[in-house]
């Protein structure tokens, strides 16, 4: 039996005109009626993903900024947060201090790191220059994925405790729910792990390769209602 769904956002759930099909949101709200628990993973901050919430309510939990910052749309509230050491974050600085460099805290995004002040910061996105970028940073703490927008590639930097993987096992732990009861949708490559270690993950048409590889199991792209139609099997 499945007891909750989790689909990335951007690239996966949500089409290029960065709307949801009337049709999906009636799916999502049919399964959510039977008690299915709909959960939003996404490299993004969970406000951006909430301003969809506020109309028509459809979600329960978003995992943000690669699993870093996990909310609880109910309650209102985060309730697991992953920050990047001090120490990290001034090597990170060091390494790509040439770079353009985007630093996260649970709210906002700064592209200077002395605006960030006293807040804690969750995930780093480095602009990359080259492929060998990744490869800057093997020696460090950190959990590390590449995204792709725009035709640009960025490096995503969390702390080695955050992954979508770790952030959807959180709410699972959270809601006494098993892997095996979950069913995922997946598109980047920030979510790798996540659809590496849950049997039940969907690939989107438009995924990436890297996700590809790791299944069999591949529906159709955001803009043909991917999500969808495996919202229709559940």
């Amino acid at each position: 039996m499945i007891k909750m769904v989790v689909s990335s956002f951007f690239n996966t759930l949500i089409n290029e005109e960065e709307a949801i099909p009337s049709s999906t949101m009636l799916e999502i709200d049919r399964i959510r009626n039977k008690g299915v628990v709909f959960s939003i993973c996404t490299n993004r901050l969970a406000k951006e993903v909430l301003d969809y919430n506020r109309d028509f309510p459809f979600i329960d939990y978003i995992v943000s900024l690669n699993g870093s910052c996990i909310y609880d749309v109910e309650k209102k509230k985060f309730f697991s947060k992953s920050k990047l050491s001090i120490a990290n974050i001034k090597k990170l600085s060091n390494i790509f201090q040439d770079y353009k460099m985007t630093y996260y805290t649970e709210e906002n995004a700064y592209s200077n790191l002395d605006d960030v002040k006293d807040q804690d910061i969750y995930k780093i996105e480095v602009e990359m220059k080259t492929e060998e970028d990744q490869k800057k940073i093997e020696k460090l703490t950190i959990t590390s994925s590449v995204f792709c927008w725009n035709n640009k590639k960025y490096l995503e930097i969390t702390s080695n405790r955050s992954s979508m993987f770790t952030g959807v096992d959180q709410v699972s732990l959270k809601l006494g729910i098993s892997l095996k009861e979950i069913v995922t949708i997946c598109a980047n490559e920030s979510e790798y792990a996540l659809a590496k270690n849950i049997d039940k993950s969907y690939i989107v048409k438009n995924g990436c390769d890297l996700l590809k590889k790791t299944t069999k199991k591949i529906t159709k792209s955001n803009e043909e209602k991917g999500v969808e139609l495996i919202l229709k099997k559940v």
